[in-house]
């Protein structure tokens, strides 16, 4: 029953959100005060989901780039909050993910206090880039990842007798 309440809810809130009402008999007449807060409350909310969607917790800044000195493609991502620990780096399918989380507990004189937060980041790796071959280092909150490039791509080609 609250599964079906709240996907009528959030229905409902979608069309308004999507265009607010504009009906007169609901703003000027019948319930008109009740329809308008309800719009404004839920504007509000809807602005306010945003803003924490597009925030950055970790404050995340990326630098992507070639160095020709060294034939390595590089990563740079300056994280603010989190330690060598918290990061966890992976190749596959041609990809690189770079995932960091950290949780949180405090403890209060009523008990604890729990909170995580958590970034990913995943980049497709350049044909000619050694996806075994990736180091990493981490200094001052800035974390600088290296992926060899080959001299020749790897062939992803299959031959099927």
């Amino acid at each position: 029953m609250k599964g079906i309440l709240l996907t009528t809810l959030l229905t409902i809130s979608s069309a308004i959100y999507a265009q607010p009402y504009q009906s007169n008999f609901f703003n000027n007449g019948f319930g008109g005060n009740v329809w308008s807060n309800f719009n404004q409350e839920f504007q509000r909310f809807s602005n306010e989901m945003r803003q924490m969607q597009n925030e950055n917790v970790f404050g995340a800044q990326t630098n992507r780039y070639f160095d020709d000195k060294t034939n390595h493609y590089m990563i740079e991502i300056k994280v603010d909050g989190l330690g060598k620990e918290d990061l966890d780096i992976t190749t596959k399918d041609g990809m690189i993910h770079i995932v960091g989380s950290v949780q949180e507990i405090k403890k209060t004189p009523n008990g604890s206090h729990s909170s995580s937060r958590k970034f990913s980041q995943s980049y497709s790796l350049p044909v000619d880039a050694d996806g075994d071959n990736v180091n990493a280092e981490f200094n001052d909150g800035v974390l600088a990842v290296s992926i060899l490039k080959l001299d020749k791509p790897k062939s992803n080609k299959v031959s099927i007798q």
